[in-house]
């Protein structure tokens, strides 16, 4: 992203408001979207189309930030998509279809986590592998995982600081910043409690805040 900001505090607050606002701009009204959905699942080639060009952009940025490969980005979203077409009303809760699909991405993320740790069965245990996994590589090749995000004065401590969180904090700060979702939306996809997933989402926000003014000459 090429925003300037004023000083540390607002390139957060800047980088994550203006994503929101680009997943509001072009996102469909629920009702329109869920319609979409339905016409797409009898073979409206038309409305599958136009799902696809409207939910990919986000849940592919929400991938790519979850597991840092772009090859990983693409199963993960493509994967959610097939799902996508399989699912039932009754599985949405009430969600945004931008927003239950994002979850279905987030989901598919995780078992590429799993899958890539087999080893690893303890939850905690798999994050923290992940975790260091990607700090190791973003201190290898700091380029490459700061492609997408601007300058390499902003947009690379920025994607420095979200690949430093722990997963958990990441999923939330992520969700909210890419995919449009409030606390309630967090808590599902993540299988929390909503005031666990505020707590989650204030301290992603808390300590990318503290990074990037770190990170600031």
């Amino acid at each position: 992203m090429h925003t300037t900001w004023a000083h540390p505090m607002s390139r957060l607050t800047g980088w994550l408001d203006s994503a929101a606002a680009r997943i509001r701009s072009r996102t469909a009204a629920p009702a329109d979207d869920w319609t979409l959905w339905r016409m797409a699942c009898t073979g409206h080639a038309q409305s599958a189309q136009q799902l696809v060009r409207t939910l990919t952009p986000p849940a592919y940025g929400l991938a790519l930030q979850l597991l840092r490969r772009s090859e990983d980005a693409e199963d993960a979203v493509q994967d959610a998509f097939l799902r996508l077409w399989r699912s039932h009303p009754s599985d949405t809760h009430g969600a945004t279809l931008s927003t239950y699909f994002n979850t279905i991405v987030i989901n598919r993320c995780r078992s590429r986590w799993t899958s890539q740790r087999e080893d690893a069965t303890d939850p905690e245990t798999l994050a923290e592998l992940h975790d260091a996994q990607q700090t190791r590589e973003m201190d290898e090749h700091p380029v490459a995982h700061t492609a997408g995000f601007g300058s390499a004065d902003s947009g690379g401590a920025l994607a420095r600081g979200l690949a430093r969180l722990p997963v958990r904090q990441r999923m939330a700060v992520v969700m909210w910043a890419y995919a449009d979702a409030g606390v309630p939306d967090i808590a599902r996809a993540l299988d929390v409690d909503p005031n666990a997933a505020h707590q989650l989402l204030h301290r992603a926000k808390k300590a990318l805040r503290l990074h990037l003014e770190g990170a600031s000459p």
